[in-house]
C-alpha cells in the first residue's frame, strides 16, 4: 500500500496529511475551545491512575471550572464561553460519565447547545468504563458532537457502542513511550478502523507535579531543555504513525506539549484579551495584556495625568488612575519628553505584562520591566544617546 505522507500542521502536532484532524482539535487550535473541569471525580482505573496529570488541588474534588475559572452554575460556563469568544467546548475530569456525573453532564451539554446552538461544538473524554447504549442515546439526544474514549484494552468493546448514534467517535490516548504500550495503542488504531470509528488522538506523554513520583519510578525521563514532556514520545509517535497510516484510513493525529501551551492556551488568553482590553492596553502575540504603569504619590500622578493629556492631546480613557498607579499606553510612556517629566517628578515608570484576567484571584503579573531596562532591551537607549552626541 502506498506510503501515507506524515506532516506537521505548523503548530507542533501530527497528521496524515489529506485525513485531517476532529473537529475539536481544529476548534483548540484556535484557541476557540472552552474546557469545562467538571469535578475530579472518576474511578481511578488502573490504566490510567499512574500518569493522570490532574493537580492535587482537583483531583477526587467535587470542584469544577471553566477554563481557569472556578465556577460552580452552568450559567458560568456560558460567562466563560462569551468571554473567550468560544466557538465549542469539551468537558473532562475527573470523568464526566462516572455515575455520580452523567446527569450534570447531560444537563450542561442541553443547556449550552440550547444558550449557544447546535453549530456550538461539544466534545467530551471518558475512560468508558460505565459507558453502555443507553447512554450513547442519551449524550446523542442532548446534542453532544464528539466522544474521546481511553478505555482499558478489556474494555475497548464499548467505543461499539457510541457508533451510528450521530456523534463522532474515537480514542484520545499518552502515547507512552515503551514497548508494551505501543504494541497496544498499535492495535488499537486497527481496531478502531475496523470498527468504523472516526479518529485516534495521541498526546505527548506529559510530566506533572502529581504524577513525577510514578514516572520517575517507571523510568520515564524529561526530554532535554523541557519541562514536561518524556523523553522518546513524540519520536515513537512519528514511527508508529509512519508504519501505521498505510494499513488503516482512521484519522491519526498527535499532539504536543507545545500545541497545549502555545495553540490552546496562547490563542484563548488571545481571544479573551481582545474582549476586555483597555484603550491603554495592548496585546501580546502570546495573548497578555501590555501596558506603562507610573508608581507614586496619588496628588503626583493627579498632576501628571492632567499634563500628559495636554501633552498627547489624547482622550482621557487612554489614562487610569487605580490605587496610586497611572496606566497608559507602552508607545506613550516611552516617549523621551514624557520620561523626562516622570523623572524630574520623581515617579517610578514599568512596562507591566499581566494574564487576560480583571479578578485579582486569577490576574497575573508575568513581567514588569523599569522602562529604562525595557527601552535597552528595544535599543532606544542607544538611538538616544547618538541623538546626544
Amino acid at each position: 500500500m502506498r506510503k501515507k505522507r506524515i506532516v506537521d500542521s505548523g503548530k507542533n502536532n501530527l497528521l496524515i496529511k489529506g485525513r485531517g484532524i476532529p473537529k475539536g482539535c481544529q476548534i483548540c487550535l484556535k484557541g476557540a475551545k472552552t474546557v469545562l473541569f467538571l469535578n475530579g471525580l472518576c474511578q481511578n482505573p488502573d490504566h490510567c491512575y499512574w500518569y493522570c496529570p490532574i493537580s492535587e488541588e482537583r483531583k477526587n474534588k467535587s470542584l469544577m471550572f471553566a477554563n481557569e475559572i472556578q465556577i460552580t452554575t452552568k450559567e458560568e460556563i456560558l460567562d466563560e464561553i462569551y468571554n473567550t469568544d468560544a466557538l465549542g467546548m469539551s468537558i473532562t475530569g475527573g470523568d464526566p460519565l462516572f455515575p455520580p456525573n452523567i446527569e450534570s453532564t447531560l444537563e450542561i451539554i442541553r443547556f449550552i447547545k440550547l444558550k449557544m446552538g447546535k453549530k456550538f461544538h461539544i466534545h467530551l473524554y471518558s475512560n468508558g468504563i460505565n459507558f453502555d447504549e443507553n447512554l450513547a442515546v442519551n449524550l446523542a439526544n442532548a446534542g453532544l458532537d464528539e466522544i474521546r474514549f481511553n478505555p482499558s484494552r478489556n474494555n475497548w468493546n464499548v467505543i461499539r457502542l457510541a457508533l451510528k448514534k450521530g456523534m463522532k467517535v474515537g480514542a484520545e490516548v499518552p502515547l507512552i513511550p515503551q514497548d508494551k504500550y505501543l504494541n497496544d495503542i498499535e492495535h488499537l488504531i486497527l481496531f478502531l478502523d475496523k470498527i468504523g470509528a472516526d479518529f485516534i488522538n495521541l498526546n505527548e506523554f506529559e510530566y506533572s507535579e502529581s504524577n513525577c513520583i510514578h514516572l520517575k519510578n517507571r523510568g520515564f525521563e524529561l526530554k532535554k531543555e523541557t519541562i514536561a514532556s518524556v523523553k522518546n514520545s513524540k519520536e515513537m509517535a512519528y514511527e508508529l504513525i509512519k508504519r501505521i497510516s498505510p494499513k488503516v484510513s482512521i484519522k491519526i493525529h498527535f499532539c504536543t506539549s507545545i500545541t497545549k501551551d502555545y495553540w490552546q492556551l496562547s490563542k484563548r488568553y488571545y481571544r479573551r484579551a481582545k474582549k476586555i482590553q483597555k484603550s491603554y492596553e495592548s496585546i501580546s502575540l502570546e495573548g497578555l495584556l501590555i501596558y506603562s504603569q507610573i508608581e507614586g504619590p496619588l496628588d503626583d500622578l493627579n498632576e501628571l495625568k492632567e499634563e500628559l493629556l495636554k501633552m498627547t492631546n489624547l482622550k482621557p480613557k487612554y489614562f487610569e488612575i487605580d490605587n496610586s498607579v497611572l496606566k497608559l499606553p507602552v508607545n506613550t510612556a516611552l516617549n523621551d519628553e514624557i520620561i523626562q517629566l516622570v523623572n524630574s517628578k520623581g515617579l517610578k515608570c514599568y512596562i507591566q505584562e499581566i494574564t487576560p484576567f480583571r479578578e485579582e484571584k486569577y490576574k497575573q503579573i508575568t513581567e514588569k520591566t523599569p522602562i529604562n531596562v525595557f527601552r535597552e532591551e528595544l535599543g532606544l537607549n542607544e538611538d538616544r544617546k547618538s541623538q546626544d552626541q
